[in-house]
């Protein structure tokens, strides 16, 4: 059994371990100038009044930074919100991809303090992405009681024992075909959308991460989980990870995407980001794709209550910022 933690002022003194200390704190130094956009290369354009609502820390143990180098990333690239959603998974198979349980404290009290660094420059947010797992659901329901988070997002990483996105995994992956991958995902995402409360879901099609699509039959199915998240008013996330990936587009697809306007379902914008340099990283394309699917706000989040963030000129087509060397 996991130990829990009762939630700590953080405005208290910390008293974790050093080597935790050194990934998450915040160093105090001067702030960075709007105008440089030297370490997010892969932006083109001023992001003004944009949000992205999924970055990690090294607490997973496969991320690289410190949350105070995503936070700079996010201010050099015109963000007005950035929401850490962390992993916790408790899957026996992927506990060593996730944060200790113990150190959601240590998390969320970090996050709280970096936002009130912050508060002149940018909303730091603090969430967790749950990885679903119906044997120890309701563990992370009493790791979460305790704290105030903005958002929760759900995601399904493993089917069975199968790390359905992890590359280790490639053999057991494809000794099956992608139509039994995809059945048996769409199966585990189905009950975690009905038996837990969720605010976004996250990277809806991740099963397509390697290459592989599933067959046409399954448009149906997804059409009936369309129909059950709209009828739980969550909201999906577009994940914007899937064009460093085999996937080569974005999780959702376009045909998803304009499905959810259809079916009235809000949508926010997530990097997946486990590098400073990865916040916001293709949302010129990502923003361009919500408008032209008809989209004009997106979703935001405090202390689990949505609200809507404007999707304008000013976050869609702004100038190009010189960064001094190639995009």
């Amino acid at each position: 059994m996991f130990g829990i933690l009762n939630p700590i002022d953080y405005d208290d003194e910390y008293d974790y371990d050093a080597p935790y200390e050194i990934l998450v704190f915040a160093r105090p130094a001067e702030l960075p100038e709007s105008s440089k956009l030297a370490q997010c290369p892969h932006l083109s354009t001023r992001l003004a009044f944009m949000i992205d609502y999924h970055v990690h820390t090294s607490l997973c143990n496969h991320a690289n930074g410190s949350m105070d180098q995503y936070i700079r990333n996010a201010i050099d690239a015109g963000l007005s919100e950035i929401c850490f959603l962390d992993h916790l998974t408790l899957h026996e198979s992927g506990r060593h991809l996730s944060m200790r349980p113990d150190y959601v404290p240590l998390y969320y009290q970090t996050t709280r303090r970096l936002a009130n660094t912050y508060k002149n420059h940018i909303r730091v947010k603090v969430g967790l992405e749950v990885d679903y797992d119906p044997k120890n659901a309701p563990i992370v329901t009493k790791i979460i009681a305790p704290y105030d988070f903005d958002v929760i997002g759900g995601s399904v990483h493993f089917i069975d024992r199968i790390n359905i996105v992890s590359s280790k995994d490639t053999e057991a992956r494809e000794s099956k075909s992608i139509d039994e991958i995809c059945e048996l995902y769409l199966a585990v995402l189905d009950e975690m959308i009905e038996n837990t409360h969720v605010d976004i879901i996250c990277h809806l099609d991740i099963f397509k991460k390697f290459g592989r699509r599933p067959s046409s039959d399954f448009e149906k199915k997804f059409d009936e989980i369309l129909s059950k998240i709209s009828d739980k008013r969550l909201t999906v996330e577009l994940n914007t990870s899937g064009y460093t990936h085999k996937a080569n587009e974005f999780y959702p697809n376009t045909s998803l995407i304009k499905k959810c306007r259809e079916k009235n379902i809000r949508m926010t914008i997530g990097s997946d980001a486990h590098q400073p340099q990865q916040v916001a990283r293709h949302f010129d394309k990502a923003i361009d794709l919500l408008i032209k699917s008809g989209y004009r706000y997106i979703s935001a989040f405090t202390r689990r209550e949505q609200y809507d963030i404007p999707l304008t000129i000013a976050n869609h087509k702004t100038p190009k910022i010189q960064t001094g060397g190639a995009l």
